[in-house]
């Protein structure tokens, strides 16, 4: 059996030559392997910029970190930047692939403020699957066909632009849906607030678990930022640190055929037997028994 080796970093790629950082790919694509050079979209892959799988026929699954999501029509899937997924090798599928960055979104006025308006991508509240009713699909399905369309025409005047406003409503219309089952008001302060936070955990995490570090980074005291915590996650700060730390280690255990050593300085530690001691505390199983089990 082949090993495991680390996981493809994918940067994002502009397959058909636009001069903008937004791409369109069909599962016809995906299917040909090398849609993107030295790269197998059937084997874990970390992306480095947003994505959503829209899936307008078929039934199958997808593997996001450590989960499998089952798919069907009307299924949306939302890939956050730094997660690691797998497409399954299905012809039946007919879906569309988007993929586009932050500078995408800055660009075109859409940036940080429609992030913090959605849920979407914040896989650490909801679950990245979004599941269409019967009488929603219709509209969505217009919204993602008019986006493939005006991307794979010839170049014409305001292209991009169209394609961001097309995409701002898909985001919008999907978080509405969401939002009528899943949204709970917080503090209008605690969102963006938290949303901070997590940017620095993307930056900081294996370098720095203490709660008082990121408290000063944010200019507030350590109680406020458990305060935001417990309302918007039902959770300590310290917690929620430790549960961003273990996915990472669970990824790595998961994904590569890193060894202990190798897994335990890439995520912070510099003594095996801490990793060893801190994985199992936090998850009731040694780094080996967590990748045996899976």
């Amino acid at each position: 059996m082949q090993k495991k080796q680390s996981i493809q970093e994918i940067v994002f790629t502009n397959l058909h030559e636009k001069d903008f950082e937004f791409s369109v790919v069909t599962n016809k694509e995906v299917l040909r392997d090398n849609i993107i050079e030295n790269i197998n979209p059937f084997q874990p892959s970390r992306l480095h910029y947003y994505a959503i799988l829209f899936i307008i026929e078929g039934e199958g699954r997808h593997f996001i970190d450590f989960k499998t999501y089952e798919y069907k029509r009307g299924s949306i899937i939302f890939v956050a930047k730094g997660q690691v997924h797998a497409f399954e090798r299905n012809e039946d599928r007919r879906a569309i692939f988007f993929g586009f960055t932050e500078a995408f979104l800055e660009k075109n006025s859409l940036g940080s403020n429609l992030i913090q308006q959605i849920n979407l991508y914040n896989y650490h509240l909801y679950s990245p699957l979004l599941q269409l009713a019967p009488e929603e699909m219709p509209f969505m399905e217009i919204v993602v066909n008019r986006i493939s369309e005006e991307f794979h025409a010839p170049d014409d005047f305001a292209t991009e632009e169209i394609i961001a406003s097309m995409l701002k409503i898909f985001l919008l219309s999907a978080e509405r849906i969401r939002r009528k089952t899943t949204y709970q008001s917080v503090h209008p302060t605690y969102y963006p607030t938290f949303l901070a936070f997590q940017k620095l955990l993307d930056q900081y995490l294996v370098k720095n678990r203490k709660v008082l570090f990121y408290a000063q980074q944010l200019q507030i005291s350590t109680k406020k930022l458990n305060r935001i915590t417990q309302e918007i996650i039902k959770k300590p700060a310290k917690q929620y640190i430790n549960e961003r730390l273990i996915m990472e280690m669970k990824r790595l255990l998961i994904n590569t055929d890193w060894n202990i050593q190798e897994i335990a300085y890439q995520t912070g530690f510099e003594e095996p037997t801490n990793f060893v001691k801190y994985f199992k505390k936090e998850t009731n199983l040694t780094p080996s028994a967590f990748r045996k089990a899976f």
